[in-house]
């Protein structure tokens, strides 16, 4: 096993498996399904790899069936293949005409096939574009984080890193059994990969292949969905193309603003995938629904992206949900209104149903919420969603300017730059669109607005309607933030199409004269923002401090480069079946993540069950309590490792190991790297 610190260079065969499984599969699968677009494609695809990823694990469990990149792939194979034999049967029963309108693609300008080399130049400046986003991106990710083998540093990220090694281990990849004992219920498609990564690819940990994982879905999946999602919204402008992946690569902190505030790699893989979501429900909500057999298509593509960001994280379709609410309030009045024309029997039998159906939600509702919150002589809302995240950072004025200015806070609640090109552009746009009135503007309008309302609600009051309003959202405003993008950018680019069309049609020459000069524009600007952004720096200079490892004589933050190199190499020592026995708190947490040895309190804290809870307060009496020792027998405990004092001092949550620090007469050192030290526990032995 190594016992260095795995470098970028090293890592490279990692991250082309990684793209593979998010791509390959899923790409076939929807060119399978007859979807040939580009642009389709590419943004399609991994979105039904992270789908097909998160009903695997949650079927394979129950069968038996060890999960891994193999059974992953085969389950791909047989998919593709019963697609394309119902598709074979399919054409036994229509004309080729038919065949090739089956499958539903959302409407946009792209051109008629071409010849090959014509065809690539079109898409030339979305390929530059992206790729100016993804160096942007890995730049600024391998500054912040020198080795992909360096952990975040904070609570979160000790169960993300733990659930990709224990999957690793057991083959195990269930959403409903993420980490058991310490959490079921959790939905882990990001964590999947990674684990596909690390099991492809021996010489990672399960810590380089998240990091890698993290790296292929901001650098490529994110700057690829928006695109999707502005040729949507757009059609297809070489200018859009050119800037469109390049802004979504520093625009207001995301995709780094998550890594950075407690590590959410599951929101964060939401959050990157749901623009093809509301693409795909955008798109089908203003034309899509009238085309006839092709608007199931387009139903089952938006279930299929529901699947997706679910298997992610499902919190991020609340926010989805919050996006796409105008535009499905102007289809219901639109198909309303065409139902009461052609069967007003139907249309009354529809709104009723649909009535009542709210009507029940509603009363449920808030009957839940009586019940949680005002039944009883305490008002019990004064005391819900008050913790960490949960707390207003400021004022109303102030948050709903920082939320116009797309000015986001880091992991310490400080202030990034305000990065006033792309502030600037933002307002103008916003007076631009209100001033053209149009029914996709005031769509794209209201979207932001009702972003901005939630996010407004979570920073800036902690009162009780505060509370109420945005109680689906935890009261969290770094995870609605990391939203911005999906309304601003396409906010923008329509602006820039009403004035590029103004002139347009101020003479007829201008479509030619301007279109070089629009390109030469677009892509100077885009470089700029690339290499001149302080509120990129500044977000840069922030995740460096979270991946930084602790000088190696101090507590905080959690791990050294000495506990981790000790950590790496202890599999050589500890077999699979025993465990080791270590407070959480001083960086022991990440051991399963970093050598694949099983800790024995594998998360910083939970609902310990008695075993666990009793040697916590009670090891340093191993030599006089022989309680002590039959739970260390029990569980295979053979082994302990020092590394220090908590991370933080005097913590609620970490009273519970106060008794667990090392017996020099019970402990045979076995291995050290500076201060950090493994123990084989002696005092147990017959």
């Amino acid at each position: 096993m190594q016992s260095t610190l795995m470098t970028w260079q090293q890592s490279l065969p990692l991250l082309l498996f990684i793209i593979a499984a998010l791509y390959l599969p899923g790409c076939l699968l929807v060119a399978a399904l007859g979807n040939r677009k580009p642009i389709f494609v590419a943004a399609l695809g991994p979105v039904a790899s992270i789908a097909l990823a998160g009903i695997d694990g949650v079927l394979f469990q129950p069968l038996g069936i060890s999960w891994s990149w193999r059974s992953y792939g085969l389950s791909a194979v047989m998919l593709i293949i019963v697609i394309l034999l119902a598709r074979q049967l399919f054409n036994h029963f229509r004309n080729s005409d038919e065949v090739g309108r089956e499958s539903w693609v959302p409407t946009t300008n792209v051109g008629k096939t071409k010849p090959r080399l014509r065809h690539f130049l079109p898409a030339l400046p979305a390929i530059i574009g992206t790729v100016l986003a993804a160096c942007n991106i890995g730049i600024r990710l391998m500054h912040a984080a020198p080795s992909p083998d360096q952990v975040t540093q904070n609570y979160d990220s000790v169960f993300h890193y733990n659930v990709v090694a224990r999957t690793v281990l057991t083959g195990q990849a269930s959403s409903l059994h993420a980490l058991p004992p310490i959490r079921e219920i959790y939905p882990i498609a990001f964590q999947q990969f990674a684990a596909m990564g690390a099991m492809a690819y021996r010489p990672a940990t399960a810590v380089s292949a998240v990091t890698c994982t993290w790296l292929v879905f901001a650098a490529l999946i994110w700057p690829i969905s928006m695109l999707f999602l502005i040729r949507i919204l757009l059609g297809r402008h070489a200018w859009s193309d050119l800037l469109t992946p390049v802004l979504a690569s520093c625009c207001a902190g995301f995709p780094f603003l998550l890594l950075d505030w407690g590590t959410l790699y599951s929101m964060f893989a939401g959050q990157v995938i749901l623009p093809v979501f509301v693409a795909l429900t955008w798109a089908w909500c203003t034309d899509g629904w009238r085309e006839g057999r092709r608007s199931l298509a387009g139903l089952a593509w938006i279930f299929l992206s529901v699947v997706a960001v679910s298997f992610c994280h499902f919190r991020v379709m609340m926010t989805g949900a919050l996006l796409v609410l105008p535009v499905i309030l102007i289809w219901l009045i639109r198909s309303g209104r065409q139902l009461a024309q052609t069967n007003r029997h139907r249309f009354r039998l529809v709104a009723g149903l649909l009535a009542a159906g709210f009507l029940i939600l509603l009363a449920t509702g808030l009957k839940i919420f009586h019940n949680l919150y005002l039944r009883g002589p305490a008002r019990k809302i004064s005391d819900h969603l008050n913790g960490g995240p949960a707390q207003p950072t400021e004022d109303l004025p102030s948050a709903i300017v920082r939320f116009l200015l797309g000015q986001p806070i880091d992991s310490g609640s400080r202030r990034l730059p305000v990065y006033w090109p792309l502030a600037l552009a933002l307002i103008l746009a916003l007076i631009v669109l209100c001033l053209h009135h149009s029914r996709k503007d005031m769509l794209l309008v209201s979207s932001f607005m009702l972003l901005g309302l939630v996010f407004v609600a979570c920073a800036g009051t902690h009162a009780d309607w505060a509370k109420i309003l945005t109680a689906l959202w935890y009261k969290d405003q770094r995870r609605l933030f990391s939203a911005w993008p999906v309304v601003a950018i396409p906010i923008m680019g329509m602006a820039l199409e009403h004035g590029i069309g103004a002139l347009k049609r101020y003479t007829p020459q201008a479509e030619k004269m301007i279109s070089m000069p629009i390109m030469m524009l677009a892509a100077t600007v885009a470089v700029l923002i690339c290499a001149v952004n302080p509120q990129l720096d500044s977000m840069e200079k922030t995740l460096g401090s979270t991946y930084a490892f602790a000088a190696n004589d101090a507590d905080a933050p959690m791990l050294s480069t000495d506990e981790f190199l000790l950590m790496k190499r202890m599999g050589r020592h500890v077999s699979t079946s025993e465990q080791v026995l270590s407070d959480p708190w001083n960086g022991s947490g990440y051991m399963l993540a970093v050598g694949g040895t099983t800790p024995f309190y594998a998360h910083l804290n939970m609902n310990w069950d008695q075993d666990h809870a009793y040697l916590a307060t009670n090891f340093e009496h191993i030599d006089s309590d022989p309680q002590v020792c039959r739970i260390l027998t029990d569980h295979h405990i053979d082994w302990y490792a020092d590394m220090g004092g908590p991370y933080v001092a005097n913590d609620p949550q970490h009273q519970i190991f106060n008794g667990l620090h090392p017996v020099p007469q019970a402990l045979q050192l076995v291995d050290s790297q500076g201060r950090a030290k493994l123990y084989r526990i002696t005092a147990c032995r017959p």
